[in-house]
């Protein structure tokens, strides 16, 4: 059950486009330079360098691109300019992900998914570069330690694990052997509570994804609310901000291509001067303040076209200040340049 196996790339089906175009934003945008398309990779399918529904990304010192490939059970390494690398199994439904100081790749995973409905264990694990398996920590449930539709992890400067564990509607803190430290939120909408106006037995209402700034402050991501939570390390509430207006600025407007009523904000990072991104499930990738000032954005029309998206869930920079989208429902990743 532990064992993983990294792939000869002999044969590998691989699907780039590579262009050069300018995502307007909106008017209402500040007069910041457009972002720009540079190039996509990826299609839905289940030979290399294909995707079944991606969902995690996170991103090496070598500026290499991981990409948890989640009904396919595996993590495809890329390098910064969508050459498939590598790719190796991993433990069912690879959901987050993210890489520390160390170089280990930590996963979240949910318990189950369409493909994979025999229940595994909420948990997360842990694999080198490579694929080979490290370790694994949790287990089902809401006690301490025990998680339930785990999102989005980061590593903290400190050496801390933090998971955002969705559907028990708060944040849990483990050590990187994953002995439980602390943990904060509980369902409700005030400050320091989670997606508190959906059904308590639903994961979207977060927190979602999780992002760290460079003073080590914490950002949690809630979709059904439609808003950003910021705390220190330790989990006092700083500040919120973002509601579900469609408009730019805000986090509202529906995922057009799934009947189910998704909104809100998903995917979350922090760039090299501390800037926010967000990804929203209306398809919009917006810029922020670490104050919640709305800077730019881009994908204000969902579809699949260059700049265009089908909710889209995690987000990532480079060494190079480079913004990486993973698309979800159009199988593939998108890169962007961001100029000052």
């Amino acid at each position: 059950m532990h064992a993983s196996r990294s792939i000869s790339l002999s044969t590998v089906a691989f699907f780039c486009v590579s262009t050069f175009y300018a995502v307007t934003a909106s008017a209402d945008d500040p007069l910041l330079p457009d972002v720009k398309f540079l190039l996509t990779w990826g299609s839905e399918g289940t030979e290399p360098g294909q995707f079944n529904i991606p969902i995690g990304i996170a991103i090496n010192a070598d500026d290499e691109i991981f990409i948890c490939d989640h009904y396919n059970n595996r993590v495809q390494r890329f390098d910064a300019d969508g050459k498939l690398l590598a790719h190796f199994n991993v433990m069912n439904n690879p959901g987050g992900c993210t890489i520390d100081a160390d170089g280990l790749l930590y996963i979240t995973h949910f318990p189950t998914s369409k493909t994979s409905k025999e229940p595994t264990p909420d948990r997360v694990t842990i694999y080198n570069q490579t694929g080979e398996f490290v370790r694994e920590f949790g287990s089902s449930g809401s006690d301490e330690g025990q998680l339930n539709w785990p999102g989005g992890i980061i590593v903290h400067p400190n050496g801390k694990v933090y998971v955002a564990d969705q559907t028990n509607h708060r944040v849990q803190v483990f050590d990187k052997k994953g002995n439980f430290l602390s943990k904060w939120g509980e369902y409700g909408v005030e400050s320091g509570q989670f997606g508190g106006n959906t059904n308590p037995k639903s994961r979207v209402g977060g927190p979602n994804f999780i992002a760290v700034d460079s003073e080590g402050n914490i950002y949690t991501t809630e979709a059904s609310v439609g808003r950003v939570q910021k705390f220190d390390a330790d989990g006092k509430f700083i500040a919120a901000f973002g509601d579900l207006e469609d408009r730019p600025g805000s986090f509202g407007g529906y995922f057009t291509a799934f009947p189910a009523k998704l909104t809100g904000p998903i995917g979350i990072c922090v760039d090299h001067q501390d800037r926010l991104w967000i990804a929203c499930v209306s398809g919009r990738i917006q810029q922020f303040t670490r104050d919640g000032k709305y800077l730019r954005g881009f994908g204000f029309e969902q579809g699949t076209e260059p700049g265009q998206f089908y909710a889209p869930h995690t987000v990532a920079v480079n060494s190079k200040g480079e913004l990486y989208v993973v698309d979800t429902y159009n199988h593939r990743v998108q890169k962007y340049e961001v100029p000052e």
